[in-house]
């Protein structure tokens, strides 16, 4: 299956760094390999939709959203690996539907296994060393507090969807799989969205992919700043999409607060 692996950058030495440790040569970048750099400081959302687009036009059928402050961990040490890995996770998974809801079982509970294999609309690789957090958990843990991750796959729940190690095959899920410029906003809003969509299709998203470490901390206070304009919208957001009338991308687009676009998160 044909990959591209997408990789917004603004700093230069940001990216060496990126490229050496993923051991790609700077003069010898892969033709599979997208590098965008965000030269105008149009934000992060617009770089990697930018990126995706340009995925497709060299053919990609699966896209893979990296951060360039995302480095190897563990076994995968190159990003051909990374993406094989992802694909390898966007096979179809076994998702628990049924519940039991006494011990032992009641009456109609089914005596064989209470999961369904479905689909899966994107793969979502999780992060070691910093974690992903939002300004105010950042200020009260600081930002080298460890993190557990839920590595399951989910179905006909909402979750924050970070797109800093993503896999997805965008031809399928046009225009759902686009980031919403919007700074510390665009995977998440576009993630809930997302769900919306992949529920109605049978679809879940595994958050199995293959990890990475996550090298650098953002300034809490600068987040804050950001952060704080949408704080109240975001706490029901999810909820006033999964319980739209309508499933129409347009539509559920009007559901997002205003926002001005920007500078990168």
């Amino acid at each position: 299956m044909k990959f591209a692996v997408v990789v917004p950058w603004v700093n230069e030495a940001q990216i060496e760094e990126f490229l050496g440790k993923w051991g790609v040569v700077s003069s010898a970048v892969p033709e599979w390999l997208v590098l965008m750099h965000d030269h105008n400081k149009r934000g992060c959302a617009v770089t990697k939709n930018a990126g995706i687009e340009a995925a497709l036009t060299r053919g990609a059928e699966v896209v893979v959203l990296l951060d360039d402050d995302c480095f190897p961990h563990g076994e995968v040490r190159t990003l051909e690996a990374l993406a094989l890995a992802h694909i390898e996770a966007l096979a179809p998974q076994e998702v628990a539907l049924y519940r039991a809801v006494t011990k032992p079982p009641s009456r109609g509970t089914p005596y064989g296994k209470l999961t369904v294999e479905m689909p899966v609309a994107a793969s979502m690789g999780f992060w070691t060393g910093v974690g992903d957090y939002c300004a105010v958990r950042q200020l009260a843990f600081g930002g080298d507090a460890p993190m557990e991750f839920d590595r399951s796959a989910v179905f006909a729940q909402y979750f924050p969807l970070c797109a800093m190690n993503l896999a997805f095959k965008p031809r399928e899920w046009m225009p759902w799989c686009r980031l919403i410029d919007s700074p510390r906003n665009d995977d998440i809003w576009m993630g809930w969205l997302w769900q919306r969509e992949a529920y109605r299709r049978g679809h879940c998203f595994n958050l199995a992919g293959p990890l990475v470490r996550h090298s650098r901390q953002s300034d809490p206070m600068r987040n804050l700043e950001v952060e704080v304009r949408h704080l109240r919208s975001n706490e029901t957001l999810w909820a006033r999409i999964a319980a739209h009338p309508s499933g129409d991308y347009d539509e559920l687009l009007t559901l997002l607060p205003a926002d001005e676009g920007g500078s990168d998160r």
